[in-house]
């Protein structure tokens, strides 16, 4: 099975995370597939807007862990991933869907947590299944967010409520995330893909793709100011590595295994990476 699919039909592409037995569960496979499948919608002139959703009953659950123990076995998980032909790290930016020149919208139709959870941030627009789960569930494993989502979500729903998803890991259905801004609307779940395509194709249909594509680039351009966005997703590659390889994440990994409740170490703040444009190395000393 191709666990990833990849439909171009009257100018919309759809791309869908198909590993439903897996609840679309994430792997380095996939990241690669999918950063083939998102420059091949930027080169395809065909192609005016992209979707994003999940097969089955889930959008995706997040880094396949089954798969991230066997590879942490054999050593770190970073190194492991590494050794896979074309495989890209967080840094290479095409991977990400705000940096193609189209559209794209997330259709979140199930459960999304972690990885599944931060990557929809990236997306132009979010609609989500009303009884969609979504959990910025990473402090549950020891971990820390990803793809720039400590520098979105504020940007999204504020501080306030940031913090609460972020810090708790709590699951939100689709009607919370919309009611916080999170996505921008949550339709009965059966109605997603026709709502997502209706909107795709309003878009693909009724707006000049060049237009189009000028606009994302100003939206994002000037909401990124200057690299901000940029130094967020470089700083997570470090606060990654740093939490992958502290003894909290092994631990959150044990725990969820042996379904019992984790047993975390004690915080060292003088242990802990430091971040903020006043200090240029965010392991540095300093505020």
């Amino acid at each position: 099975m191709d666990h990833l699919l990849l439909d171009k039909k009257d100018h919309i592409a759809t791309i869908t995370f198909n590993r439903p037995q897996q609840r679309n569960a994430y792997t380095p496979q996939m990241a690669v597939k999918l950063t083939q499948y998102l420059r091949d919608c930027d080169r395809d002139p065909e192609v005016r807007v992209v979707i994003i959703t999940g097969a089955g009953d889930a959008f995706c659950v997040g880094l396949d862990m089954n798969d991230v123990r066997q590879r942490g076995e054999q050593g770190s998980t970073a190194a492991a991933e590494d050794k896979l032909p074309g495989h890209p790290t967080q840094r290479v930016l095409r991977t990400y869907p705000f940096q193609i020149c189209k559209p794209v919208i997330c259709a979140i139709n199930g459960a999304a947590g972690g990885f599944g959870a931060a990557y929809p941030l990236t997306c132009d627009i979010r609609l989500a299944a009303e009884d969609a789960a979504i959990a910025f569930s990473f402090v549950k494993w020891g971990l820390v967010p990803e793809m720039g989502a400590t520098w979105t979500l504020p940007r999204l729903i504020g501080v306030e409520k940031t913090s609460d998803l972020l810090l708790t890991g709590r699951k939100v259905s689709g009607t919370e995330a919309a009611e916080m801004g999170l996505v921008l609307r949550a339709v009965p779940r059966d109605q997603l893909q026709d709502a997502a395509r209706e909107l795709a194709a309003q878009i693909a249909e009724g707006s000049s793709p060049s237009a189009v594509s000028v606009v994302k680039r100003m939206t994002w351009g000037r909401l990124m100011d200057e690299g901000e966005l940029y130094r967020a997703i470089y700083e997570d590659d470090d606060a990654i590595a740093w939490a992958i390889h502290g003894p909290d994440a092994a631990e959150g990994n044990e725990a969820f295994f042996a379904k019992r409740p984790a047993q975390w170490v004690k915080v060292d703040p003088d242990a802990l990476p430091r971040f903020g444009r006043r200090n240029a190395n965010p392991f540095g000393q300093g505020a």
